[in-house]
């Protein structure tokens, strides 16, 4: 079991090495490897817990249009999203529903100055990736890198107000 204490160190390092270049620490790296390699049915509260917590501190710096691919539209939930239309097309196979959202438009209204009153945000965790590969001490090994930096993977919380939903069209 993940205390809340450890939940908050790993949450607070994740935003640290991000936003000011503290290096990434065992748990941190831990959690990331661990978050990439499960399947959504093997993911554990407390990993849903300690992205809650990011998302609520974390404000980003850039503003891409994201995608996901999903089976049926679930609202409130952390879920992966891609920064490659082309990503979310080959996990979808062409079936399902089709999430965009323009994060740009998202965040427009965020109250970018009051930290943990953030909504919407992402965490750009192939940006988390492409760092760490180029510290001195990464603790990912260089395939984990290469073949995870491709998906231009995201954590995003579904909110379906904010985002446009399509079905796939099959020709």
């Amino acid at each position: 079991m993940v205390t809340h204490n450890i939940k908050n160190l790993i949450c607070h390092n994740l935003i640290a090495f991000m936003e000011s270049g503290e290096e990434l620490s065992q748990d941190a790296a831990t959690f990331i490897g661990n978050w990439i390699l499960t399947e959504a049915s093997e993911k554990k509260r407390s990993d849903y817990d300690i992205w809650d917590m990011v998302l609520k501190s974390y404000m980003p710096s850039t503003r891409p249009t994201l995608y996901r691919s999903c089976n049926r539209r679930e609202n409130g939930k952390i879920a992966s999203f891609t920064g490659s239309i082309y990503c979310a097309q080959k996990f979808s196979g062409g079936k399902g529903f089709l999430l965009i959202c323009d994060t740009n438009e998202a965040l427009q209204f965020a109250h970018l100055d009051q930290r943990g009153e953030y909504r919407h945000t992402f965490f750009p965790l192939s940006d988390l990736l492409r760092k760490e590969a180029q510290s001195p001490n990464c603790r990912f090994s260089k395939r984990l890198i290469e073949d995870y930096t491709k998906e231009d993977e995201y954590i995003m919380r579904i909110d379906l107000g904010r985002m446009y939903s399509c079905k796939w069209y099959q020709r």
